[in-house]
């Protein structure tokens, strides 16, 4: 009997413990517990797919689309602005001188005079330091010594520049310089003992002639003289710059202006005075340069009415 108590008893026990076993797995199921599958499902919350879409927020295309901003193709088409061949086709144009150029002219009437105390028109400026002595072959200076031969002599400029031969008046500063004329062509001698036969004259009309007397006004001019250069006075023109003087009028009004600026009057004279002097003197192909070159385009041997030349005469033969 006892060993059948005991045996219940064991059975019972198994039983109860094989009970207990069975029982834990609803217990111990850690799966609804620990199901991490729903808590920690971070595909909702860390969906950094919407989060971080860098495509629209960094899109830099449309923010930095350069092309239009930078199109220097408009703002830098340099071909209609560097178009150099319109302004070349101008010069081109103008390149086509119908006669020999004309030498520039001096400074325009730059010259004055000054009524003196005694009423004579004296000039500003200084006269010309030598000359061509009257009646000789001799250049002199402002006291009447002689320097050198007009045959070695040619006429400079206030730089020491030999003047070119041509109808280009007398000017302040200019003077003759003792050099020699080999080489020159007659019509360049004969323009050089121009200048220095008109720097006399001038030299007597802007500057000497309060004590000017009518014998040696004659002594200066009688280069002209003897060419029928300046024989006839016209006042009657439209305008003063119409009037011309012959020798004896132009010195007559130097002497007596009358408290009137004959500048004009005085320097009308010397320019056409040595003009046609040198008209005289020079070949036919210089006096058709003198034409050409004329400033107002006129024909000053025309306007001299020579018939016939009458050179410089160097111990009896013509300069050549």
């Amino acid at each position: 009997m006892k060993k059948l108590a005991t045996l219940v008893c064991l059975v019972l026990i198994t039983a109860s413990c094989s009970e207990t076993s069975k029982t834990a797995a609803p217990t111990a199921t850690a799966a609804p517990t620990a199901t991490a599958a729903p808590t920690a499902t971070a595909a909702p919350t860390a969906t950094a797919v919407p989060t971080t879409t860098a495509v629209p927020t960094t899109t830099a295309v449309p923010t930095t689309t350069a092309v239009p901003t930078t199109t220097a193709a408009p703002t830098t088409t340099a071909v209609p602005t560097t178009t150099a061949a319109p302004t070349m086709t101008i010069t081109v144009a103008s390149s086509n001188p119908p006669k020999p150029t004309k030498p520039s002219t001096r400074p325009t009437d730059r010259y004055s005079c000054i009524i003196n105390e005694t009423g004579f028109c004296i000039f500003t400026g200084e006269p010309h330091q030598n000359f061509l002595k009257p009646d000789s072959d001799l250049i002199v200076d402002l006291n009447g010594e002689e320097l050198f031969s007009v045959d070695d002599a040619v006429a400079v400029n206030s730089t020491d520049e030999i003047l070119i031969a041509r109808g280009t008046p007398a000017f302040d500063g200019d003077e003759m310089f003792e050099n020699f004329t080999t080489g020159m062509s007659g019509d360049e001698k004969a323009f050089h003992r121009v200048m220095a036969t008109m720097f006399g004259i001038r030299n007597q009309l802007m500057y000497n002639i309060e004590d000017l007397d009518e014998m040696t006004w004659n002594s200066f001019v009688a280069p002209l003289t003897e060419r029928g250069i300046k024989e006839t006075t016209f006042t009657g023109g439209a305008t003063p710059k119409d009037n011309y003087y012959s020798r004896d009028g132009i010195f007559e009004l130097a002497k007596n202006p009358n408290g009137r600026d004959i500048h004009h009057d005085v320097m009308k004279f010397l320019e056409e005075a040595g003009l046609y002097l040198l008209c005289h003197v020079t070949s036919i192909e210089f006096s058709q340069m003198l034409a050409d070159t004329h400033p107002q385009g006129h024909d000053p041997c025309k306007d001299a009415g020579i018939e016939n030349k009458i050179p410089w005469l160097v111990s009896g033969l013509p300069i050549n």
